[in-house]
């Protein structure tokens, strides 16, 4: 599994960072992101109110990345909106073992890059 040539980024985030957290991965190459609202339970039970669970709410950011890009763009979001912020963000990544469609992405992401160079 060492020799994949994405990763899939987890970045789960309280609700309402998730501009930091993508703004900090593409600061690093990341293209861009999934998000989805979530609830979480910790191991802690939710508090109650009326009967009614109060979750604590979460976004999950996914993040697909090039393998070599990987540790770069975990750092900037651990360093940006790490434990230590608000923000309370967690990341880990998986292995991407088959794509379908990434070749296009990347073709588009290099010609966006190069007419950005060219009009300088």
């Amino acid at each position: 599994m060492k020799d994949t040539k994405y990763e899939l980024l987890v970045a789960i985030t309280n609700q309402g960072y998730t501009d930091l957290v993508m703004d900090a991965a593409r600061s690093k190459g990341a293209g861009g992101g999934t998000i989805i609202h979530a609830k979480g339970t910790g191991v802690k039970k939710a508090a109650h109110f009326m009967g009614v669970s109060l979750a604590t709410e979460k976004e999950i950011v996914l993040i697909v990345a090039k393998a070599t890009e990987k540790s770069a763009i975990m750092n900037a979001i651990m360093d940006n909106t790490g434990a230590e912020s608000k923000a309370k963000t967690l990341v880990f990544s998986l292995p991407v073992t088959e794509t379908a469609g990434m070749r296009l992405i990347e073709e588009e992401f290099s010609e966006t890059a190069e007419s950005e160079d060219t009009d300088k």
